[in-house]
């Protein structure tokens, strides 16, 4: 076989690699700009690859948005084995889990993320977008949606409609990253008590009764 020939597992390797490559790029690039100011050609640059070389990996500029939400619902994803069995069949642990788990990847790419969630609206309107949207972020509410379900099956939960409740949890998560005026002198850590208490329940005290 001719060295010079790369077989398609070293393409995929390659796009892969790219990909990231451009992801990372797009996080550094939305740390300063909106999505609207940045340009295809200084994501391509801050990469190292040329302008045109990034539609080998993207169709669009609006794909830059899919590979922000793809490359962090995939490494959010990479956690839910573990958090479950940490978790040890305990639907309430492990929601928790995967919230932390959410507020890290939100954490780690808070400026993208905040593009990133307030363009996703944009997306969903359009109808080239809405199905591939849905297929990335199925891994996370399907996480979030099962351990719900368990949770209220085991008695261990209450509420509703499960759709709304996916929806309140995640903007608790999401909560840091569009938050961050008020929440400017708020360590993330601090962030998480509060998020945690409120589904943990401590945060409506009942009054004991009085003597």
């Amino acid at each position: 076989m001719d060295e010079n020939v790369k077989s398609p597992n070293q393409d995929e390797a390659l796009a892969a690699i790219r990909r990231r490559q451009i992801f990372l790029a797009a996080c550094r690039v939305l740390a300063s700009k909106s999505f609207h100011q940045a340009t295809v050609k200084e994501i391509a640059v801050e990469a190292g690859i040329a302008a045109g070389s990034i539609y080998l990996y993207l169709r669009s500029k609006d794909e830059i948005l899919l590979l922000l939400a793809e490359s962090m619902v995939g490494e959010l994803a990479e956690s839910f084995p573990e958090i479950r069995q940490k978790a040890e069949g305990d639907p309430r642990r492990e929601l928790l889990g995967i919230m932390r788990a959410a507020l890290d990847v939100i954490d780690r790419y808070r400026e993208a993320f905040a593009v990133l969630n307030h363009e996703v609206r944009y997306l969903g309107r359009r109808q080239q977008y809405r199905a591939p949207l849905n297929q990335i972020l199925e891994p996370y509410l399907s996480a979030l949606g099962n351990v719900l379900e368990r949770g209220r099956d085991q008695g261990l939960m209450t509420f509703a409609d499960v759709n709304s409740v996916i929806e309140a949890v995640h903007m608790l998560c999401s909560g840091w990253a569009s938050g961050t005026g008020i929440l400017l002198h708020t360590e993330k850590e601090t962030y998480w008590q509060e998020i945690a208490s409120i589904i943990e329940g401590r945060f409506l005290q009942t009054a004991n009764p009085s003597s």
